[in-house]
């Protein structure tokens, strides 16, 4: 493809995402696109320390429950706003990431991925068990009180659309400038072979640690948006290990370690559950469960560096993927 063909689809994309809610006014078809934005901006988030660093988290449900819960809670019992609540969280996550990665990068392999799935459980647990703080199994829902921007509430899911495909450019612009930047080399040196990495001196636990907790305030931003977007929330929807598997399958199944490779697993993966639940939902509880499952055997299977390896004849490999396929 020719360099000025490959300036120009990028620009014309960002249109066609950004007219969308101009030509379509159904709210289920702009959810679905919020969603297809949502997952997006986690997978880039998980993918700087599950591709790029090649640590399998697989808790990172954790830091999206931690966004959703200190907003909404801080709205519910002291009336201050997402903004300030979603900051609050963002710190929370980053705290938590600590807490986690400490013990945790201790290990490695699939050892590190059931630590991770360990500290998913115990903060659904908690959320469950401090019911009267957190109203337990019933969950939190929040009154609509009319179009309120302060409070991240509008009658139009067109405004919720905008404000996540946001955060989806603002994150991905983080991502690409720490993909470029030295961390992003370093990250690339831990994940080819982390004992000769440190025997460089690459400090690897430092750079392990800085890509997590990055990761882990981006996932409770998203965490936040979604909160106030649905207007409800409770600790199966927010902090289970089903929602971290999720996450890790769009970045896997779109290119693991790949800038653009989250964004298309996304768009694959929440188009084909939607469609899945559709036709299927009501007669086969679980489809889409299923669907995960097969599609993620064909991917690794066919494709194992992700399908955006499909485009790698149309695009430089520099454009499409990063460290092993750069």
């Amino acid at each position: 493809m020719k360099p000025k063909t490959q300036r120009f689809i990028v620009p014309a994309a960002i249109i066609v995402v950004l007219a969308i809610p101009l030509f379509v006014t159904v709210p289920y078809y702009l959810h679905i696109m919020f969603m297809v934005f949502l997952f997006a901006t986690m997978g880039l988030g998980w993918n700087l320390i599950g591709g790029y660093g090649a640590q399998l988290s697989l808790g990172h449900s954790v830091f999206f429950a931690i966004g959703a819960y200190t907003s909404v809670l801080f709205v519910v019992y002291k009336r201050l706003t997402p903004f300030v609540g979603g900051v609050l969280g963002m710190a929370l996550a980053v705290v938590a990431a600590v807490i986690i990665g400490l013990p945790c990068f201790r290990l490695r392999g699939p050892y590190f991925a059931l630590a991770t799935i360990a500290s998913g459980e115990i903060t659904r647990t908690l959320l469950l068990h401090f019911k009267d703080f957190t109203a337990g199994a019933n969950g939190v829902p929040l009154a609509f009180h009319g179009n309120d921007p302060l409070f991240l509430q509008f009658s139009s899911k067109a405004a919720y659309y905008y404000l996540m495909l946001f955060l989806l450019g603002v994150v991905f612009m983080i991502v690409r400038a720490m993909e470029r930047a030295k961390i992003g080399r370093y990250l690339a040196a831990v994940r080819e072979d982390q004992d000769a990495a440190e025997s460089l001196g690459v400090k690897t636990a430092w750079v392990k640690m800085t890509a997590f907790m990055l990761s882990a305030a981006i996932v409770a931003a998203c965490g936040v948006i979604y909160a106030f977007t649905v207007g409800y929330i409770d600790p199966d929807g927010v902090a289970s290990v089903n929602l971290s598997i999720e996450i890790a399958v769009v970045v896997i199944v779109g290119g693991i370690g790949t800038l653009w490779g989250p964004i298309l697993g996304a768009a694959v993966i929440v188009l084909l559950t939607e469609l899945t639940n559709m036709f299927l939902g009501a007669v086969r509880g679980g489809a889409s469960l299923v669907l995960y499952g097969i599609l993620l055997m064909v991917v690794i299977i066919l494709k194992p560096n992700g399908l955006i390896s499909l485009f790698d004849r149309f695009w430089p490999k520099k454009q499409v993927a990063y460290g092993t396929h750069a």
